[in-house]
């Protein structure tokens, strides 16, 4: 069996391989594809020379500069290896047998499977018109007595966002001694009237888990943060790696976090992309479903067709997401990237629907 089929997240490089395809179009994994910063890019140059050295396994001059940004205190931040990092010390510190943990039946998979690994219980909690059901969600850990609430907003794959008030009111409902985690990887692509904020959430029982993987464009150098009551964060601690976020990967995103025109420039630009792709596949004929991040998610007739589609799609080295999540097995996840990029794959679809190829489903 392939490494592509036994990894349950295998990266492009590895779906190359198990199918002889090539991507020319990298659209499957949401990659940010309008790319870092130019002062990123010289950080990371700069940097490149202490490559041997330790990083600050504190973080320090990271936590300071978020913490500012944040308006919080740099106590309540810990850095990590992006939000999957974070997710499996999350589950190391606070999961485990004979504890519980609820999460959508389609979000994100990355935490069940750390829960589950872990020996957790894992309740899985069906969406509702498209998007997580956060009355469930509370309904079952309430039921089981979950020790940790997952909730991904904005929400992979679906891309809705239930916005910060809906989930305030969500932590406010769970049992006293219940955690909610809340994967906030797309959180800059928000209205800022429905994002968190780190007073919101130091308040509370949750864990705000952030990265630079999306709208900063280094998914490459695995750069997150969780967001905290010190109480938590101690917690957290205890389930963490030390030395996760090397020097020059702390050098880029400290250089990302003062590039604030090219932070506004990829969430500008993606918004616009939002808007196109939305015309453009309506226009097509193809359902695009409402969202806050940098993919838009498009269903298909059926689970056959949308395979079709993207096995297609792949043949002309453009890679799409075709999801395999109970309710949506009839979608395609698609990034969205400049306007010649958008074109390119506009036009293979135009095509594919006008004349479509056999192609067997993927």
């Amino acid at each position: 069996m392939s490494p592509a089929v036994d990894n349950p997240f295998p990266s492009l490089e590895m779906t190359e391989r198990a199918t002889g395809l090539r991507a020319r179009e990298r659209l499957s994994t949401n990659e940010n594809e309008f790319g870092p910063s130019a002062e990123a890019v010289r950080a990371i140059a700069a940097a490149a020379a202490e490559a041997h050295r330790y990083p600050d396994c504190d973080h320090f001059a990271l936590r300071e500069r978020l913490a500012a940004r944040l308006r919080t205190g740099p106590d309540t931040l810990r850095v990590g290896s992006g939000v999957d990092g974070l997710l499996g010390a999350t589950v190391r510190a606070f999961l485990g047998p004979g504890r519980t943990a609820v999460t959508s039946e389609a979000t994100y998979p990355t935490f069940g499977y750390f829960a589950r690994a872990a020996g957790s219980g894992l309740r899985l909690v069906p969406y509702r018109s498209g998007a997580a059901d956060l009355e469930a969600l509370s309904r079952c850990a309430h039921e089981h007595r979950a020790d940790v609430v997952y909730l991904a907003d904005p929400d992979n794959p679906t891309g809705s966002s239930r916005g910060a008030a809906t989930v305030l009111a969500l932590a406010d409902d769970l049992p006293a001694g219940t955690l909610l985690v809340v994967d906030g990887a797309y959180a800059e692509y928000q209205n800022p009237a429905d994002r968190l904020t780190a007073r919101q959430v130091t308040g509370r029982r949750m864990l705000w888990l952030r990265t630079f993987s999306k709208a900063y464009a280094l998914a490459g150098l695995r750069v997150g943060y969780a967001i905290a009551d010190r109480e938590l964060l101690g917690a957290l601690a205890g389930g963490a790696e030390h030395y996760v976020v090397g020097r020059v990967a702390e050098a880029a995103a400290l250089a990302a976090l003062d590039a604030t025109t090219h932070l506004s420039h990829v969430i500008e630009e993606t918004a616009a992309g939002r808007a196109h792709y939305t015309a453009a596949l309506s226009r097509l004929g193809l359902t695009v479903l409402p969202g806050m991040t940098n993919f838009v998610t498009i269903r298909l007739a059926d689970q056959a067709t949308a395979g079709r589609l993207a096995g297609a799609l792949a043949a002309l080295g453009i890679f799409v997401r075709h999801l395999r999540v109970p309710g949506m097995t009839d979608c395609l996840r698609i990034t969205i990237g400049p306007a010649t990029q958008r074109a390119t794959v506009l036009d293979a679809l135009a095509r594919y629907l006008d004349h479509p190829v056999t192609v067997p489903a993927r």
